[in-house]
């Protein structure tokens, strides 16, 4: 367990296009000093945004911050990737309103993080440790949480009907465990909810490129699965990018079923000890054991 508080040695830089925009998007990240955390840029308008749930205005689709009036979308692979590298420090500049989607995972930023490498400092990181056994439920999502000396997640997905049927992992966070079982993972869709995105004004960049497509029992992406079980190591990786938001390291045990944004937004609301989650259903949490039982 690293102790001290790291940030990137030198600056990393991306382009792209935004999943939801369809904008041409660069982004860099840079180091930062301690106790700066995450802080987004908008190098078009001179907005600073802080890494924070506090932040967070949506979680439809995407993960959005916003403060005082301006906006970045889809931050979640890029706090993915520098909490699973275990940067605790670092600003990242941005271009425009959205951050670049790059091939639909994290493998590029914590790749690049990876290369260029990481500077200790002398200050102390502040860890969050989960301490009671609790359960939270929100539109048909559960997570469940319980003490760990490590930050381990359990992850299930169910989309019946479809090739990807139900899917398991459980992972136990290291950055090199993180670069190399969870930052390939790429997002997905299912070919019958393009339109319906399309329609409301979503993923006006999206592409085989950047997503995997799934009709019935069949991907429509001529590479294939990077892993037979890519649908649950993403949905891992937004998991671990939304709970980046505590702006903590957090040691637990976590069990997600069918997580999502907005179970994501409640559980980090929760462990920053906001009073109460914002939104119009309030989650429902309870303290009680977790039992967990998996079959292949």
């Amino acid at each position: 367990m690293r102790i001290y508080q790291r940030t990137i040695s030198t600056w990393v830089q991306f382009s792209g296009i935004g999943l939801h925009t369809g904008m041409p998007s660069f982004a860099r990240i840079l180091p930062a000093a301690p106790d700066t955390g995450i802080m987004f840029r908008r190098t078009d308008n001179g907005a600073e945004i802080q890494a924070s749930v506090e932040n967070v205005v949506e979680t439809a689709y995407a993960t959005v911050l916003a403060s005082g009036g301006a906006r970045i979308s889809t931050v979640e692979h890029f706090l993915a990737a520098l909490y699973g590298m275990e940067i605790d420090n670092a600003v990242v500049e941005v271009d425009g309103p959205e951050l670049p989607i790059l091939d639909g995972s994290a493998r590029q930023v914590a790749e690049a993080i990876d290369f260029v490498g990481t500077v200790e400092s002398p200050v102390r990181r502040r860890f969050l440790w989960v301490s009671t056994n609790e359960k939270l439920q929100r539109n048909g999502s559960m997570v469940a949480l319980a003490p760990s000396e490590n930050f381990e997640v359990l992850v299930t997905v169910d989309f019946p009907g479809t090739l990807i049927g139900k899917q398991w992992l459980k992972f136990t966070l290291t950055p090199e465990n993180f670069l190399k079982e969870i930052a390939p993972a790429r997002t997905f869709v299912l070919r019958e909810q393009i339109d319906a995105l399309w329609k409301a004004g979503l993923a006006k960049g999206g592409s085989l490129e950047n997503a995997i497509v799934v009709e019935g029992d069949k991907v429509l992406n001529a590479d294939g699965l990077r892993f037979q079980n890519e649908f649950a190591r993403h949905k891992l990786l937004d998991f671990i990018g939304d709970l980046a938001l505590v702006s903590r390291p957090v040691r637990g045990f976590f069990l997600a079923v069918r997580p999502g944004h907005t179970v994501n937004r409640c559980l980090t609301e929760h462990l920053s000890g906001l009073a109460a989650p914002r939104s119009r259903e309030p989650a429902v949490i309870a303290e009680e054991p977790v039992a967990i039982s998996i079959t292949a």
